[in-house]
């Protein structure tokens, strides 16, 4: 709970930590039904990606190129879900309208 809002360096300490605990979450998201799959920390890093073979084989670069970064965008929403909690957990406030952009 964010008992002295004024006391910076205790901020900084729990947004450490709050880093240091999204920087081991996963998160894995698909796009066209599973047939593209991107796996991310926390913070948003890419970790994995995986293309079913069967895509490969098609050959089509437009849709393969669509996919990926419809799965990454998706990752990223999903990364901004779990920063806002982890916020609200350790501020014991409710939920900011846009705060969590600031990791965008």
């Amino acid at each position: 709970m964010l008992k002295n809002i004024f006391d910076l360096k205790g901020f900084k300490e729990q947004a450490e930590k709050v880093k240091n605990e999204l920087k081991e979450e996963r998160i894995i998201v698909d796009s066209g039904g599973g047939m593209v799959k991107v796996e991310v920390d926390g913070l948003g890093n890419i970790i994995g990606l995986k293309i079913e073979e069967s895509l490969l084989g098609e050959k089509d670069k437009d849709l393969i190129e669509d996919l990926i970064v419809a799965a990454i965008n998706k990752s990223r929403e999903k990364v901004k879900e779990l920063w806002q909690k982890k916020m609200e957990e350790y501020l014991g406030v409710l939920p900011l309208s846009g705060f969590g952009d600031i990791i965008a």
